[in-house]
């Protein structure tokens, strides 16, 4: 239905943001940037910049479809889709020291909210919550999603220590992983409406959420495809709320009267455009929760102490000497959509750290303990506390070959028959990845038990 302001539609709004039931869909509407000619929308300025790189007209480009237009006229000229990338990570990278646009630091402040969905494939989303959440510390965590690669969700946002931002149509990148033209962006809705190419926990916090869905310029039937993909059920048998601020969506009247007669749950905001509509918002926001006053109890991440491991991650376990080595494990991990805790510093010890240890192992999906010639030793060191409490973890509960909770890896030429390793770990199948350096078949192996514990997790 369409709406006008009125206090039911903003109190009803915030106190949905307020109980963290509302998920941001932010577009390209929503980047407005400063630039050396002066405020103009990124994707506009960016096509501007890649016609100059690529060396073809940027005249006269179609407001909304600027960068499809440009990639238009570049294989009109015989060339190749795929050097359109590249050649827009290139002048995408040089954009990203322009200022963070106002609309995304006043979505940033507010803090209940914690999953971000964007429909961009730049950073500023990032940066903007970053800056005001963290004084500029990059804790935000991010994913992206791209149809040749599926990335999901760590687990329940609400067990979370960070907010996170989900790039649903690709991530910036010098590979076709990101939407630029519209064959992309048809293939991005055509493997996201595919049951075996879902990113299932996305899906299910974006089916259990009211939706806000902000400047992302879908049109026509590309829209409705949008707001039906994550509904387990048709837009007709009702549910949520879901809000639409998008000009494309409410200046097409066959929107309009689709979404009033087959999704009445659906609000569209035509009072103002996106910009004005996150100003009004954030500025109400505020009247009810004012600076340093009437906060959310422990909505924001960076005053709540030194954080312990988020419910449900892989926990890496290594001596010092291999850091370097249990770096390239997160990396490649983390690239897999699994969340991996590393950061040795959260538990150091001090007041009460054998317990939080203790604790945090217990609420982790997996045990990787890093074996090398660094940890042939009987003294204790912190590794060695760590493995005790997994070993005894293990003990508690009767693990099959797909339920597995400790995954050994051994990352130099140390032998499986080593009497300085625990007996447990001997008897676990072990696995070589010489130098820390992830292969396929381990990430895909880690990733599916990952995927099990978060799911039964769910369950419960």
């Amino acid at each position: 239905m369409t709406i006008a302001e009125s206090t039911l539609f903003w109190d009803t709004l915030l106190q949905l943001i307020e109980e963290g039931k509302v998920v941001p869909i932010a577009g390209q509407d929503l980047l407005t940037v400063d630039t050396p000619a002066g405020p103009k929308l990124l994707y506009a300025y960016l096509a501007e910049q890649l016609a100059s790189y690529l060396g073809i007209s940027a005249d006269n480009l179609p407001p909304g479809s600027e960068l499809n237009e440009v990639a238009y006229r570049f294989l009109a000229q015989n060339n190749q889709v795929e050097d359109i990338y590249p050649a827009l990570k290139a002048v995408s990278s040089k954009a990203e020291a322009l200022p963070v646009p106002e609309p995304l630091l006043q979505l940033a402040d507010i803090r209940p909210l914690q999953l971000f969905v964007t429909t961009t494939f730049d950073s500023f989303l990032t940066r903007a919550l970053n800056q005001k959440r963290f004084g500029g510390n990059e804790k935000t965590r991010v994913f992206a999603y791209s149809p040749t690669e599926v990335t999901d969700l760590p687990g329940d946002t609400k067990s979370l220590n960070s907010p996170i931002v989900y790039h649903l149509l690709g991530r910036s990148s010098s590979t076709p992983a990101y939407a630029v033209t519209q064959e992309d962006f048809v293939e991005f809705f055509h493997s996201l409406q595919s049951g075996t190419r879902q990113p299932p926990l996305l899906f299910d916090e974006l089916n259990r959420q009211s939706l806000m869905v902000l400047g992302s310029r879908f049109s026509g039937w590309l829209a409705r495809f949008f707001m039906r993909m994550p509904k387990r059920q048709r837009l007709s048998a009702g549910g949520k709320c879901d809000y639409v601020v998008d000009a494309e969506v409410s200046n097409d009247g066959n929107q309009v009267l689709f979404l009033k007669n087959f999704s009445k749950g659906t609000k569209i905001y035509r009072s103002g455009g996106v910009v004005e509509f996150v100003r009004e918002l954030h500025s109400r926001w505020r009247e009810r929760h004012p600076e340093g006053a009437g906060e959310i109890a422990g909505a924001d991440p960076s005053s709540s102490g030194s954080p312990e491991l988020e419910p449900g991650a892989v926990f890496l376990s290594y001596a010092s000497g291999d850091a370097e080595a249990a770096e390239k494990l997160k990396t490649g991990l983390e690239a897999a959509g699994v969340d991996v805790f590393f950061d040795r510093e959260q538990l150091e010890p001090g007041n009460d750290w054998e317990a939080k240890l203790r604790r945090s192992i217990h609420q982790c999906s997996l045990f990787l303990p890093v074996i090398s010639r660094q940890t042939l030793t009987p003294e204790r060191r912190f590794f060695r506390v760590e493995w005790n409490l997994a070993i005894d973890e293990a003990q508690k509960v009767s693990f099959s070959d797909d339920e597995a909770f400790l995954l050994p890896v051994v990352i130099d030429d140390t032998k499986i028959d080593d009497p300085a390793i625990p007996a447990k770990f001997r008897a676990t199948q072990w696995k070589s990845l010489p130098g820390g350096q992830p292969t396929p078949d381990f990430v895909n192996r880690v990733q599916q038990l990952y995927r099990k514990y978060q799911k039964s997790r769910a369950r419960a």
